[in-house]
């Protein structure tokens, strides 16, 4: 009971001092003594320029208005020059084929050699250089130099089934070795060629 007395008279005083004492008004903001019309600005301004001000606030461009109506007036012969220039730059930039990426030096070696010797036997249209190099923790194997992906996926589906693991990587490329763009890659046709050697020997 006496605890029921002490919270009836402590919640009127927590209400009476969380209220706000003056009511509470929003004022309405003071006019600047400097707000001015635009147009009576404007009217100023031109009387107060000189000449060159005046040509230059009559024909004025607002920023919006100026990228609207933007455009590139490039020469031609200039925009084949900068694309010429992006080329050569990236020149040495292409892919090759993977062959075989091992720990063993002289596994690398024997792969490369395999690869160069089953190539100069059986490809037609392309001898491609084999490349062994050293990039942590492996040895890698590749072949050819190509500018196009397609180029090198074609390349790859060649060699496939003498050498399965093979697949396409970007690398830097000697752009010398690159196949010319009407080159066919295809395999030479082995019993045609056992077929020749029989008859010479006869």
């Amino acid at each position: 009971m006496r605890f029921y007395l002490v919270f009836l008279f402590t919640l009127p005083l927590i209400f009476i001092s969380c209220s706000t004492t003056e009511p509470v008004i929003e004022k309405e903001p003071e006019p600047s003594i400097f707000e001015l019309d635009e147009e009576i600005a404007e009217e100023y301004l031109l009387e107060e320029m000189e000449e060159m001000d005046m040509f230059l606030f009559e024909h004025r461009m607002y920023l919006s208005n100026r990228f609207a109506i933007l455009e590139h007036d490039i020469p031609e012969t200039y925009l084949i020059e900068r694309v010429r220039e992006e080329s050569e730059a990236d020149r040495y930039a292409g892919f090759r084929v993977q062959l075989l990426a091992t720990r063993n030096i002289a596994e690398a070696d024997s792969a490369s050699d395999e690869f160069r010797i089953w190539a100069s036997e059986r490809i037609d249209g392309y001898e491609p250089n084999t490349y062994v190099f050293f990039r942590q923790p492996y040895y890698r194997v590749r072949a050819g130099d190509f500018r196009d992906r397609d180029t090198a996926i074609e390349f790859s589906r060649l060699i496939k089934n003498r050498f399965p693991g093979a697949w396409v990587v970007h690398d830097r490329i000697e752009p010398d070795q690159v196949p010319s763009d009407n080159t066919e890659f295809q395999l030479r046709d082995m019993r045609r060629i056992e077929f020749q050697t029989e008859e010479n020997s006869e």
